[in-house]
């Protein structure tokens, strides 16, 4: 296992984020404390509506919190404008979707470019992205476009558009729901890789146990609630891991059920 750091990357303090749904709020984040350490892979695990992904865009900059705070690095989102929140992301902070999110007309190889030249930061790269993409298996796909690549290559050229400027932390949003299950599992052990080998810090949110199993702590969220977490080499399968997740929830059910 890697050995992450004493020092937080990524600190959140008190977190709670509601949303309006015509004439009522709903709560979607509620007094989440978290703290993921340099080096760790963490994943944050809830069924749909547990604020997973809410989490995840607010740890990212994306959406602002209601009260709390979000610190990556020691530095505190909230009391950035969007300005400096904007290169601070664009610098400091990885993003994998689900959906790929990649620039059709663009090749593998400019879509990986891309922060760095939003950056103005492209020249003198070149060796660093044809090394990024021999790591990841993408030298024969850097020049194809996202619709002459499989599925798991366009989520690769999305992890290396991730981790081309070197960021302080690779939040990922269900980073296999959109490919089959031989693909996706490529791609957490490819995540697990980073973490190992490169001691990237890596923040995975899913549904999925098979999924969750490649990290090494499991942050357990319901109803946006931090219930508890542990870690996976307690379990030597995902059947009992999915097994101790469910009997998690279920005890968190039933104990709302009776209060």
């Amino acid at each position: 296992m890697n050995e992450p750091s004493l020092a937080p990357t990524l600190q959140v303090e008190r977190l709670s984020k509601r949303f309006r749904q015509g004439p009522s709020s709903i709560e979607a984040l509620r007094d989440v404390q978290l703290t993921i350490r340099r080096g760790e892979f963490v994943v944050v695990m809830g069924a749909s509506g547990s604020g997973k992904s809410t989490l995840l865009h607010v740890m990212a900059g994306l959406t602002r919190p209601n009260s709390g705070t979000v610190a990556v690095d020691g530095e505190d989102l909230s009391a950035m404008s969007d300005y400096r929140l904007t290169l601070f992301r664009r610098r400091r902070i990885g993003l994998v979707f689900q959906a790929f999110n990649l620039i059709p007309t663009l090749s593998a190889r400019d879509n990986v470019m891309l922060p760095l030249l939003a950056d103005g930061r492209d020249h003198g790269d070149d060796r660093r992205l044809d090394d990024l993409l021999g790591q990841l298996g993408l030298q024969q796909r850097a020049h194809h476009r996202p619709d002459a690549l499989s599925g798991g290559e366009q989520q690769r050229v999305a992890i290396a558009r991730a981790i081309i400027a070197d960021p302080s932390i690779i939040l990922a949003d269900e980073p296999t729901g959109s490919l089959d299950s031989v693909t996706g599992q490529g791609i957490c052990r490819l995540l697990q890789e980073l973490c190992k080998e490169q001691q990237r810090t890596i923040v995975v949110v899913t549904h999925e146990p098979a999924v969750a199993v490649w990290g090494e702590r499991i942050v357990v969220l319901k109803d946006g609630r931090v219930l508890t977490e542990f870690p996976t080499s307690r379990f030597g399968d995902v059947h009992a891991l999915a097994a101790h997740y469910q009997d998690i929830v279920t005890a968190a059910s039933a104990a709302e059920a009776s209060g």
